[in-house]
């Protein structure tokens, strides 16, 4: 027989079919009656089972019970409401007379269940006691029970936020307060006052060199080298490649002055500056050399 066969295909028996159908149709009933009841609010979660099922079909029943009871009992008390108003204006202490005889006929459970009724509406805080009122009611105090409860979820989320961003705020000032690198260091003005000396030194012995730049220009410049004086003017420039090395050492040292040193910050940058013009001369003098030796 060929696979596809319909006599293969799994058939679904029909008090099944039934029995699915009408619990579809009960919930279906079961969340338009929620609806209606938590509007606008949405419905509450809940474990979705057979017994819940029951449960809510029996209350949603009495429910719809109730209110039509409730209907013909709004009916009947303004029919009496009629009667008692025409009544009253035909004599007016009937209804208290009326009130009076209700109340000592009333035997002692009667008595006792009047005054649960009357503390019941109170507690709700309702002026009516009547039925489908108290139950509104009810309902309304279970919306509002879980409203405040979702609301004090929230408040919890955000007070341990804030608790946590507290602490990392008081962490982080403790930090700072035991940092030493943002002290000022006690012997800052000791420091300054050796870069300044430093500076002057420096400046000097940049004078120096330019003056002994000069000469060897100018002496290349007069008369032809020969290659004995090329060899000691090479050993020269070897020299004072070796001198300017230290001087490019000693010019680091002076990178870290303060800003708040002005003097110092204007000697560094003439300094830098000299410096500079050092460095230009001295390759003009190798390329001089060179020169003189291709020829």
């Amino acid at each position: 027989m060929d696979a596809t066969s319909p006599m293969d295909t799994p058939l679904i028996s029909p008090s099944k079919a039934r029995q699915a159908a009408s619990l579809a149709k009960d919930w279906a009933y079961i969340n338009s009656w929620l609806n209606r009841k938590y509007s606008p609010n949405p419905v509450p979660h809940f474990e979705r089972n057979e017994d819940t099922l029951k449960t809510l079909l029996a209350l949603a029943v009495a429910n719809d019970a109730g209110d039509d009871e409730e209907a013909l009992l709004h009916a009947a008390r303004e029919e009496t409401i009629r009667n008692l108003l025409s009544q009253e204006e035909a004599n007016p202490d009937s209804q208290t007379e009326l009130l009076d005889i209700i109340e000592s006929s009333l035997d002692d459970k009667g008595a006792k269940v009047l005054d649960e009724l009357a503390e019941t509406a109170v507690l709700l805080g309702t002026f009516t006691t009547d039925i489908g009122e108290l139950n509104h009611r009810i309902v309304d105090l279970t919306r509002e029970e879980f409203d405040v409860a979702e609301q004090v979820r929230k408040i919890e989320l955000l007070q341990s936020y804030l608790g946590k961003e507290l602490q990392a705020l008081r962490a982080q000032m403790e930090e700072l307060k035991n940092e030493q690198r943002y002290e000022t260091p006690a012997d800052l003005p000791s420091q300054t006052a050796d870069w300044m000396r430093g500076t002057k030194l420096l400046s000097a012995k940049v004078e120096e060199y330019r003056d002994r730049i000069s000469t060897f220009e100018k002496i290349g410049r007069d008369k032809g080298l020969r290659i004995e004086d090329i060899m000691v003017e090479e050993e020269s420039a070897v020299r004072l490649r070796e001198k300017v090395k230290t001087l490019e050492g000693k010019v680091k040292m002076f990178h870290g002055l303060p800003p708040n040193v002005q003097e110092a910050n204007k000697e560094l940058e003439r300094v830098e500056e000299d410096y500079l013009n050092l460095v230009r001369r001295r390759d003009t003098m190798f390329e001089n050399l060179a020169d003189h030796e291709r020829v």
